[in-house]
């Protein structure tokens, strides 16, 4: 008997590297065949809406703007605290299960705050934003599962406080 097919730790030897060379071709078969698609060529306009974004909500931060989103009885109710007078604001409510449940809602300028009406929210999570009618500022914020009433203040994107 050959002394190679007595001993195992020969093919073992071998059948280690031999498979991880045969994964690696594997992998990039896949690759080839599953390639990311290319960017578009308009892509640095998506970087350019997200850096205005980014200044907008640094704004609201920097002017310390923060709102209380109330839900009630079919109406939306937006008390803000240090912003500038606008007549209108749009709250923008996105689900995180379903997006035929999102809705934008513009908030009109009342005696002490503004207000809207609105059916009520199903459970789920919902991503809140709200912004001023002139896109100089924004607030968002992560709201649980079933709320009446939510909280959203200013926070720099980079992280810091104000």
């Amino acid at each position: 008997m050959n002394p190679a097919q007595r001993n195992p730790v020969f093919w073992l030897m071998w059948m280690i590297p031999g498979a991880a060379v045969l994964a690696g071709l594997s992998m990039v078969a896949v690759a080839m065949q599953d390639a990311d698609r290319a960017l578009p060529e308009a892509y640095h306009w998506e970087g350019e809406r997200l850096d205005a974004d980014f200044e907008r909500v640094r704004n609201a931060a920097r002017l310390g703007v923060s709102a209380t989103l109330t839900l009630r009885e079919g109406t939306c109710v937006v008390d803000v605290v240090n912003a500038p007078d606008t007549a209108s604001l749009r709250l923008l409510l996105t689900n995180g299960n379903d997006s035929k449940l999102d809705r934008a809602v513009e908030l009109v300028r009342g005696d002490a705050n503004y207000r809207a009406d609105c059916a009520p929210l199903p459970r789920g999570r919902w991503r809140v934003a709200l912004q001023d009618a002139g896109n100089s500022w924004l607030l968002r914020g992560n709201a649980g599962e079933a709320f009446a009433r939510f909280e959203l203040r200013a926070r720099d994107p980079a992280g810091a406080q104000p």
